[in-house]
């Protein structure tokens, strides 16, 4: 069970292709670039640069996350696993 206030575990199950096939474009780029704004104004690393990598070789999603998707894999233990 994870932290929160119910009790019972909560089923994700959003049918979803891989995170680099759901991504939007734009949020991609925002990763991007915060990720070079990050190295360029403070010298260090967000992101694994194979995530980098990948992100740059997003293409228009069939399908797509809704809302913030780094927020949402990095803070639910189902997207994680």
């Amino acid at each position: 069970m994870g932290y929160g206030m119910q009790k019972k575990d909560i089923e994700v199950d959003e049918d979803l292709p891989n995170f680099f096939e759901a991504i939007r474009l734009s949020q991609a780029d925002e990763v991007i670039a915060e990720e070079e704004n990050m190295q360029n104004n403070y010298g260090f690393l967000i992101q694994d640069p194979d995530t980098i990598e990948e992100l740059e070789k997003v293409v228009y999603p069939i399908q797509s996350m809704q809302g913030t998707p780094w927020y949402s894999v990095l803070s639910n233990p189902h997207y994680a696993d």
